[in-house]
């Protein structure tokens, strides 16, 4: 056998080990053989290396048995033998964090977008990233890189960002502006590509192969997994479901509620929310507050709210019969005020689409980017871990 070729079985029989201990922790050596087909010398030499290196430790004494024999050491997976840094760039804000390997965060900072956009944006990342670090009293031999998502369509391999329309960057080169200011692995996606592979690692699609995850906030974009995989399309733009067109008569004289936006982001958007109102009552509102003025039963606020969630809807139902999905999560702004409007999307989605399909709120909260960042980090570093 070729020395490369034994290298590449070595490295893989770690990758499937780790992952097996990882799941079923705490479990024994021989255990992990019978679990994953490997001989018991082999699994605990690579044991023994994975032990060395810090990302597995043992528990357990081996007491007795009421036969007479040793109970087996138990392995555990050690999650904080490192950590990465997650960042989610947004339209609004800037949001960053350390997790570990099993995507727990341990500090969390975030700062305004805009009041950085042209001015020192990565230079302020950098600090609150060193703030983290004090926080946590490490260095960063204790970080294995960086995860980073944008609000923008993303080519993962030249690190270049497309188009952002809400942070106004165009063919911009994210990636070397990171790596100008961190000397660290860095791998960069479209934010809710992140978020979509953070919800598949430990949120709401955990356990499932085929998710989408839709991001109603400033604008609307979704993320796509398929049998298990991240689909990213041939142009890096595929879940741009905010271009989708759910209102033939209004796509007649259609103009983007800002540049760059699609037509359902320009129907039912954060932006669009606040904006459609704010004419109507000739004062400038949020979207926030169109839901909370709707809830106090203001008509025109409720009235902007129906047709938003209305062509929301039709879009998610599109999906559905496109994709079969196992579920949908929703993110973002809007996405927490979901149980004020989840019947009235259910009720649109039983009527266009063929079948059922889950559709829930995400779990992950405001750290979901973070989260998803570093998960993006993990799938995409040529290390032990496989998620």
């Amino acid at each position: 056998m070729q020395k490369g070729n034994a290298a590449y079985i070595k490295n893989m029989n770690t990758k499937i080990v780790l992952d097996c201990i990882i799941e079923h922790e705490p479990i024994s050596r021989a255990e992990i053989s019978k679990r994953v087909k490997i001989s018991k010398p082999t699994v605990s030499q690579l044991v023994n290396q994975l032990l060395l290196d810090g990302y597995v430790y043992e528990v357990g004494m081996g007491s007795s048995t009421t036969t007479g024999g040793r109970k087996p050491v138990q392995l555990c997976f050690n999650a904080r033998n490192a950590y990465i840094i997650g960042v989610d760039i947004g339209g609004s804000k800037v949001a960053s964090g350390l997790t570990d390997l099993k995507g727990n965060v341990h500090t969390y900072r975030e700062f305004p977008t805009q009041d950085f956009l042209n001015k020192d944006l990565f230079k302020r990342l950098k600090k609150d990233v060193q703030s983290m670090l004090d926080e946590l009293e490490l260095t960063n031999r204790d970080l294995l890189g960086l995860g980073v998502g944008i609000a923008g369509v993303t080519n993962v391999e030249k690190g270049i960002v497309v188009e952002a329309p809400a942070l106004e960057w165009e063919n911009f080169p994210i990636k070397e502006k990171l790596e100008a200011h961190f000397d660290l692995p860095i791998f960069v996606d479209n934010d809710v590509n992140i978020t979509v592979l953070g919800e598949h690692w430990i949120g709401a699609g955990e356990d499932k192969s085929n998710i989408i995850y839709i991001s109603i906030g400033t604008g609307i974009g979704s993320g796509i997994i398929l049998n298990g995989s991240l689909y990213r399309g041939s142009n890096y733009s595929a879940g741009e479901i905010g271009y989708q067109v759910t209102d033939r008569i209004r796509a007649r004289d259609f103009n983007p509620v800002v540049k760059g936006f699609g037509f359902l982001e320009s129907m039912a958007g954060g932006i669009s929310i606040g904006e459609q109102l704010s004419e109507r009552i000739n004062k400038k509102v949020t979207a926030k507050e169109a839901f909370e003025l709707s809830d106090k039963g203001d008509e025109d606020a409720r009235e902007v709210i129906d047709f938003a969630i209305e062509n929301l809807g039709i879009g998610i139902s599109n999906y559905i019969s496109l994709l079969d999905p196992e579920i949908i999560i929703l993110g973002g702004g809007i996405s927490g005020s979901y149980e004020r409007f989840k019947g009235k999307i259910q009720d649109i989605i039983g009527k266009f689409t063929p079948g059922k399909c889950k559709v829930i709120p995400t779990s992950l909260g405001k750290e979901a980017g973070v989260i998803g960042a570093s998960a993006l980090f993990l799938k995409e570093y040529d290390s032990i871990f496989k998620i």
